[in-house]
């Protein structure tokens, strides 16, 4: 649980590093070995996913449907999946042990199984580390799987320096961290200088607070369009460039085909709102055809492109195996929402925007590809209603900070009941909303250019650290 505290409920990077002592002590109280360290290290990965995204079971009941039995065993599957993360890479570190394996095998075998394992949340063992700026910004160079890499490797050190005080581990630790810290604040002095001299794009962030339970009611439609209206006309009044709408804020969805909003009172301007919009909304085409989309709109109403979703949930937006089971379509007419090719940066207010639409902004791969077309900056728009008053709308910031680190690109992010945020090239939160009130953030934005490392040649450590445990397993040298 420690590890889990260091995510929630706020960024907490030293608890990745002390996580690890009693971590050491549990599994060095009995002989090394694969079984017992794939055990242990469920137990420990469960422990952090009750923790950490302990929401699930009010997520199943509230908009599920699921009664409290069966929405806790539901969970229960979700933690105990995300757990095997740290059961494959621990059982995998016991095993090299056993054969006289070093100290380090276990950080980098933690490292290597996050990088490649599959979760529906993805929160990392280095999530918390934009706790502490300058050692997040190792982010351009490597990635989520660098910032593992270093809360690891500094937290195995320090775990065996107060075990078995030796000169070695606290000097790699030592190196480690302090070049991660002392590298990444000079970097950071460098970003905040070229982000002060990029040129800057006024950007206003509509949060209406429209409940779920309400969103999709007819009698209601009417009155979440003038809420979104008139919070961009406030916002336009304050001499916002550009307005962005949350994920399907719009109420009434648009045919594939549109070229311009609709007239009249299902406009998306009007109530004072005229000029530039980045607005989620659903665009339909055939019978089953629908995207979750964001479009730009041009002051004069012209729909300028259109992002899809690609990453859908399953259950929320398809349905698994629905063109494989005949069955499932007597149930489902229809298979869901579908998914776009790849996600798209769009022309809007003169600026190149990438989209990551929901979750996309807390998956490093998805944010990549956006990040390969070069835009000036990133949106995120987000529906977090369905979480209610829980951590999961402050850990699904908390994890999408780091892509602006990734991309160098200041992320803009307009969530529907929060959180809300502004968040610079550097990772720093410029401006944020409290939940499940309606917001209005404008947002100095700053319009930067150009690929990091991380974007133009992606992760090579996985291979890397593949190469050298798999060196460790065959050599016969003894390592303690």
């Amino acid at each position: 649980m420690i590890l889990a505290a260091s995510v929630v409920p706020e960024p907490a990077p030293a608890f990745s590093l002390l996580f690890f002592v009693p971590f050491r002590v549990a599994l060095e109280r009995g002989p090394a070995g694969f079984r017992r360290g794939l055990w242990l290290g469920w137990l420990t990965g469960f422990s952090c996913n009750v923790w950490a995204l302990d929401w699930v079971i009010g997520v199943l009941e509230a908009f599920g449907g699921f009664p409290f039995v069966l929405a806790l065993p539901t969970a229960a599957l979700l933690w105990a999946a995300q757990a095997l993360t740290f059961a494959l890479a621990t059982g995998l570190a016991e095993a090299l042990r056993a054969r006289g394996g070093p100290w380090w095998a276990h950080p980098l075998a933690l490292a290597l199984v996050f990088a490649g394992a599959p979760a529906l949340f993805p929160w990392r063992p280095a999530t918390g580390a934009v706790g502490w700026l300058p050692l997040a910004q190792a982010a351009e160079l490597g990635g989520p799987p660098l910032l593992d890499l270093i809360v690891l490797l500094s937290g195995a050190a320090l775990a065996e320096t107060l075990l078995r005080p030796r000169r070695a581990p606290a000097l790699v630790g030592a190196l480690v961290l302090g070049a991660a810290l002392g590298g990444g604040a000079l970097r950071l002095e460098t970003i905040r200088a070229r982000r002060s001299a990029a040129p800057a794009l006024s950007v206003g962030i509509v949060q209406p607070n429209i409940p779920v339970a309400i969103k999709n009611d007819a009698q209601f439609l009417a009155g979440h369009l003038a809420t979104l209206q008139d919070a961009t006309a406030r916002l336009e009044a304050r001499d916002a460039e550009l307005v962005v709408w949350p994920e399907t804020a719009y109420p009434y969805g648009l045919p594939r085909d549109a070229r311009r909003e609709p007239r009249g009172p299902r406009g998306l301007h009007g109530r004072g709102a005229r000029g530039p919009l980045l607005a989620g909304v659903l665009t339909y085409g055939g019978r089953c055809e629908r995207w979750n989309s964001v479009i730009s709109l041009s002051p004069g109403g012209n729909v300028r492109g259109v992002s899809d979703k690609v990453e859908l949930i399953a259950f929320g937006e398809y349905v698994p195996l629905w063109h494989w089971l005949p069955p499932l379509r007597a149930y489902f007419p229809c298979p869901g929402l579908t998914p776009g090719e790849r996600p798209r940066v769009l022309e809007a207010a003169g600026a190149r925007v990438g989209v990551l639409n929901c979750y996309e902004d807390v998956l490093p791969g998805r944010a990549r590809v956006v990040a390969a077309d070069d835009p000036e900056l990133l949106v995120n728009v987000t529906n977090d209603a369905w979480f209610g008053r829980t951590a999961e709308p402050y850990l699904h910031d908390l994890v999408a900070r780091v892509r602006a680190i990734e991309a160098r690109k200041d992320l803009v992010r307009a969530v529907n009941t929060g959180v809300s945020s502004h968040v610079a090239a550097t990772g720093e939160t410029l401006a944020s909303s409290a939940t499940f009130v309606p917001a209005e953030i404008l947002a100095d934005a700053r319009r930067l250019r150009g690929r990091t490392f991380w974007v133009r040649v992606g992760d090579v450590q996985t291979p890397a650290l593949t190469l050298l445990l798999t060196w460790v397993a065959w050599s016969r040298r003894r390592f303690a």
